[in-house]
């Protein structure tokens, strides 16, 4: 399920970029109908959860964005390190009695509940003094980074040299607008009130997002499972495939990793695992386009140019481009079509389906 959901969600933004050269099959090459023999769609069941903002979130997300950086270290001297101080540390990882690469460290801050470090170590020091040396008996992730530390049992030697805590300031309508001033992104407000009710819209948003992720989800397989599909086009599982590979390479990217790497220590797949993954995906996500296409050719729900029109003027706003032609260089307008018609013929299937809502709460 992990697996599916991380390489799903991918290719929903990156099969709109362009990703790969030479020959791509799209929608508007083949007739749906040839391809797939619908079940029923109207009337589909989905029961998904309704979520809530969890309280505090917001108030905890001023405090990580806003509040966390304006923070100032104040020294503690009267007392032992406590869950959010900032412990100043030396340490020596040993592995059979050896200090291992990559190991060691000198006068390092940690914040103690960052998850900075493998599970144990910050808690291990929950409760030392300044001065006192703790030696942490502990086991490596299994996959991790370091193939030859991977699952092994570890002991570090870590001495606290100091300790501190962080005083955030108060939240007032003026540091707001400094906030602001300062090129902090808080949606304009002007207030606490203001940036209050923008950060909730923020999860609010992203919340609804994944609401309808899931009646999507849930939807798209009944539909799926009801219907009949011939041999699919060859390109266009690739085309889908391709930019699901891209996108993976693109987060393994951001993290200094390869995407071998990647793919090993957030998905536990070696190359061979996580190709066959890429494939299956493409191959659902081509069926799961041709079903959407065959029901917007049945209901008249395939966008027109104004739709079009209005979506890549969106969009042109989202990412910043000054003109369309500058949006074409990087943006697949093909895929920008398809993608508006799954969204016609989602919001046609929601309209004519049966939701179940079950109310829960986020972390």
């Amino acid at each position: 399920m992990k697996r599916k959901m991380c390489v799903a969600a991918a290719v929903l933004v990156s099969s709109l970029f362009l990703t790969a050269c030479g020959s791509k099959e799209y929608l508007k090459d083949i007739k749906a109908e040839k391809y797939v023999t619908l079940g029923a769609y109207t009337g589909v069941e989905a029961v998904v959860s309704k979520m809530e903002v969890p309280e505090g979130a917001v108030d905890n997300y001023i405090y990580d964005n806003y509040l966390g950086p304006k923070a100032e270290k104040v020294s503690v001297t009267d007392r032992a390190v406590q869950e959010g101080d900032v412990a100043n540390i030396d340490f020596v990882g040993y592995h059979d009695g050896v200090a291992f690469d990559g190991g060691t460290g000198a006068g390092f801050d940690l914040t103690i509940g960052s998850g900075q470090f493998i599970e144990g170590f910050e808690e291990g020091l929950i409760g030392a003094n300044i001065g006192e040396t703790r030696n942490l008996n502990l086991t490596f992730p299994d996959p991790y980074t370091n193939a030859d530390l991977a699952g092994e049992a570890v002991v570090f030697e870590v001495t606290v040299n100091s300790i501190s805590e962080s005083k955030a300031p108060e939240l007032t309508d003026e540091l707001v607008k400094q906030l602001g001033e300062e090129g902090y992104n808080t949606g304009g407000a002007q207030t606490v009130q203001e940036l209050n009710d923008w950060v909730y819209n923020l999860y609010d948003q992203s919340l609804q997002s994944a609401y309808d992720n899931e009646i999507e989800t849930a939807m798209a397989s009944t539909i799926m499972e009801n219907s009949t599909f011939q041999e699919l086009p060859e390109e266009m599982v690739e085309r889908f495939t391709t930019s699901i590979k891209n996108n993976m390479n693109v987060r393994a990217s951001s993290l200094g990793m390869t995407l071998a790497q990647y793919m090993k220590l957030y998905q536990g797949m070696d190359e061979t695992a996580y190709r066959a993954a890429f494939e299956e995906e493409g191959v659902r996500m081509t069926k799961q386009y041709i079903m959407y296409q065959a029901i917007a050719d049945k209901e008249g729900l395939v966008p027109t140019e104004d739709e079009v029109s209005g979506e890549i003027s969106a969009l042109m706003t989202i990412y910043g481009y000054a003109s369309e032609e500058e949006l074409e260089k990087s943006v697949d307008v093909e895929s920008i079509k398809e993608d508006l018609m799954r969204k016609k013929v989602l919001a046609f299937l929601k309209e004519n389906g049966n939701i179940q809502e079950t109310a829960t709460t986020v972390d």
